[in-house]
This record gives C-alpha cells, structure tokens and sequence, in this order.
C-alpha cells in the first residue's frame, strides 16, 4: 500500500479539531536544535526532516536517538545523513547509567529540544531534571484520558467516542506535563487499532511540528519558567 496516497484519502475522509489553532510556524534563527528519541517507523520523525528540508520549520535536527537495533527511524536518518545513535536499555547494568548514555549523547549535539516521538521507554526523573521544560512528548489519546502503550486499543475497548493526541511538556508522572496541542477525532463503529491509529497519525504529523515551533519559542524567550 503506498502510505503517502493513503494519507492524502484518509486526510480528506474525516473531520478532526486541533486545538489550540496556531496559523503558522515561529521562525528561529539560527534554527532550533533538536534531538528526537524514537524506538518504531519514524513517521513523525520523517514529518520533521519533510518540513526541515522545505525550510517551512526552523528545526536542525542534530541527532536521532533510538533504543531498537532494527527501528525504521533509522535508515530515515542515514537517507538524509542525519546523525543516529543506537543506546539499548539492556546494554547497561542500571538505567540511570542508559540515561546518562543518551544524556551525554544529547549534550554533544548542544540540543536546545528533545521530542520524544513514539519514545518505547519511560524516563526517570534523573532524565528529566537534566533537560528541565525541554522535553516534549507525543501521546496518542486526549490526555489525561487513556495514559500507557495501550492507548488506541484502550480508548477503542471503552467505547470512548473521541480520541486523538496529545502533545505535551514532560514531568515525571507518565503521560502527564502541560499540554501544548491537543487534536481530536470521532472513533467509528468499525473502527479498530489499525483504521483508528492511521488517522490518529495524520493528526499527529500536523500538531508535533506545531508543538515544536510553540515550545522552541518558550524556550528561547526566555518563558519557561513562567509558563
């Protein structure tokens, strides 16, 4: 199946609300320095390169890390010599000795950003004190409703109505930090996980790049303290 075409249709067949609306992306110059943890495909991770290379965001991506030796974020990341680095969990006797691996991975490249973007791990607050208010996350559901790995499937088994995804600041509970952008969706009668999440993916591609720009301008006024 060609995803590409397949987004086109699906993107013309439902009706969705994002909120809050943001016209267009802030400009940064020089560009935004971000590094993005991902563990699966990489489609969010491809939405950013698109838009980085079209020069519609201000975002140099510095560096990918991921915890998966066979994650397809990365030949997303060798087909535009996108610096990578493979960190597994299970390769260090401790976790905090992990996190200190992709802490001292992130220092290197100076990002300013992390985004977390399908993210397969749960930090600690050891990682999160080390990048205070500039950690972002995606989350398929509208938080705070259906936190966890199991969102679609849950917000499906519930009979939930609306679903969609989150883009939030994170802090140490799972899930949780303010919200930057939410998007919703109806859930169908036929839906299931496979139908449910390829919309709840478009959705996604529209609102983290969005999320970036927002929290990119926090952090380099000078705001996130107040926020």
């Amino acid at each position: 199946m060609n995803l590409s075409l397949d987004k086109k249709t699906l993107d013309k067949s439902f009706n969705y609300i994002i909120s809050p609306e943001i016209s267009e992306f802030r400009r940064f110059t020089p560009k935004l320095k971000i590094g993005v943890l991902a563990s699966g495909k990489g489609t969010n991770f491809q939405e950013l390169i698109n838009l980085s290379k079209k020069r519609e965001l201000d975002i140099d991506i510095k560096v990918l890390i991921t915890n998966k030796d066979d994650a397809g974020c990365i030949r997303r990341a060798e087909s535009v010599q996108i610096p990578y680095k493979i960190i597994r969990g299970k390769d260090f006797s401790q976790k905090e000795l992990f996190e200190l691996e992709i802490i001292n991975t992130l220092n290197k490249f100076d990002v300013e950003l992390i985004v977390m973007a399908g993210w397969m791990k749960i930090v600690t607050p050891f990682f999160i004190n080390k990048f205070k208010n500039k950690i972002i996350n995606i989350h398929p559901s509208l938080l705070p409703a259906y936190k966890g790995g199991t969102a679609i499937n849950d917000s499906i088994l519930n009979g939930s109505k609306i679903t969609g995804c989150s883009v939030h600041f994170v802090e140490e509970e799972v899930d949780s930090g303010s919200l930057i952008m939410q998007a919703a969706l109806s859930i169908r009668d036929d839906d299931d996980i496979e139908s449910l999440s390829k919309r709840i993916q478009i959705l996604e591609h529209k609102i983290l790049p969005q999320s970036i720009s927002h929290a990119g301008f926090l952090i380099r006024s000078n705001f996130m303290e107040n926020y």
